[in-house]
């Protein structure tokens, strides 16, 4: 078999190679390529052999030509230099390649314009579909438009609910989980709190940005216990990096050195929180407690290891790539907003409460009831 064309240059294999070595039709290797029922084992192995041995590789477009689905999505996320979203992005990975997906990931990292291509359907199509995390886009672009380019789920926050045409929504109550982990600190006994992860931006102050929503939830989780909300200690910060929580827990401690309990936006602002406390001496969780947001993997090992909110990646993931499996298919009903759980995970940077020693009672270790 010569894979050379008539000017002597090596040619890629075709489809018309591989039958030819396995002794099969032309029709049976796309069967066999596109996972096509109906096809004996035997033959299949066969063809599968054949194109080990000549190197044939499906060409995606043309495959998307003939049957309409490329097979592959577009994961679209703010910036992996975030834990949060590298590992978000490798779940969504895990879970595609057992539903025989392939996941392009595509950071807007860039800025705002980069969000603004992919909301407007990129120059070419990366697949059948777009999993979305914005940013930095105002949720007024987003109640201007009348229908995504293309069959999209949104992820995160920094949206309103009222969504256009063609997309789905998939989020955790952000308000509820800062107000969970608030009150955690509240029947520690902790009464001096101060939030760090407020953004002086157009887009941090949005209705709907994560810390807008964060706060709120601790702000709410105050006043159910009684405590004035008037002139709380509500931290500022640039970004939701490591430095910038050790710079806003020092300037929290400048202002405010009586604090006894410090919520942050995000395990990143955590863990540098914890560095700044470290650095004057202040011990955790004796002198001030931590929580964060996220459960990332350094959560645990961190010192002490963080109290967060974790996520239910693995549901989130799954609810995801239904919505959109659907849209894929041709679902094209008004846009679904859907709350994916989440736990808080107490760990070393907290104090024990009642409760949170309880949920770490296995049924075996817990006391018997009366």
């Amino acid at each position: 078999m010569s894979l050379r064309s008539s000017s002597g240059q090596r040619r890629p294999p075709s489809l018309r190679d591989v039958a030819e070595l396995a002794g099969v039709s032309i029709k049976t290797v796309s069967n066999v390529v596109n996972d096509y029922p109906h096809v004996k084992d035997s033959t299949r192995e066969k063809v599968r052999e054949a194109i080990l041995q000549v190197g044939y590789r499906p060409q995606v477009a043309a495959r998307q030509l003939r049957t309409g689905a490329s097979k592959m999505i577009t994961l679209a996320v703010p910036s992996l230099a975030f834990s949060y979203f590298s590992d978000l992005a490798q779940h969504f990975i895990d879970e595609a390649q057992r539903r025989g997906q392939t996941v392009v990931l595509h950071s807007t990292s860039a800025g705002r314009e980069a969000e603004r291509t992919v909301l407007e359907g990129f120059d070419q199509a990366f697949g059948d579909g777009v999993i979305f995390n914005p940013l930095l886009l105002e949720e007024e672009h987003f109640a201007r438009m009348q229908r995504t380019t293309q069959p999209t789920v949104f992820i995160g926050e920094h949206l309103p609910e009222q969504l256009p045409a063609g997309c789905d929504y998939v989020r955790i109550d952000n308000r509820a989980a800062s107000f969970e982990a608030t009150s955690h600190l509240l029947r520690a006994g902790r009464r001096r709190l101060a939030f760090i992860g407020k953004i002086d931006t157009v887009q941090g102050l949005q209705p709907h940005s994560s810390g807008t929503l964060r706060r709120d939830g601790f702000l709410a989780a105050l006043r159910e216990h009684g405590l004035p909300t008037d002139d709380v200690a509500i931290q500022a910060v640039a970004a939701w990096h490591r430095p910038d929580g050790f710079a806003g827990a020092t300037a929290l401690l400048e202002r405010m050195p009586e604090v006894d309990g410090i919520v942050c936006g995000n395990d990143e602002l955590a863990i540098g929180a914890l560095a700044a406390l470290r650095r004057r001496g202040r011990r955790v969780p004796e002198d001030v407690a931590v929580t964060g947001y996220d459960d990332t993997p350094d959560a645990p090992y961190s010192s002490p290891p963080l109290t967060t909110i974790s996520p239910d990646k693995p549901a989130l993931v799954r609810t995801v790539l239904d919505l959109l499996g659907e849209r894929i298919q041709g679902h094209d009903g008004p846009p679904r907003l859907v709350d994916t759980p989440y736990s808080l995970v107490v760990r070393g940077s907290t104090p024990a409460t009642a409760e949170s020693t309880a949920a770490a009672l296995s049924p075996a270790d817990a006391p018997e009831k009366e």
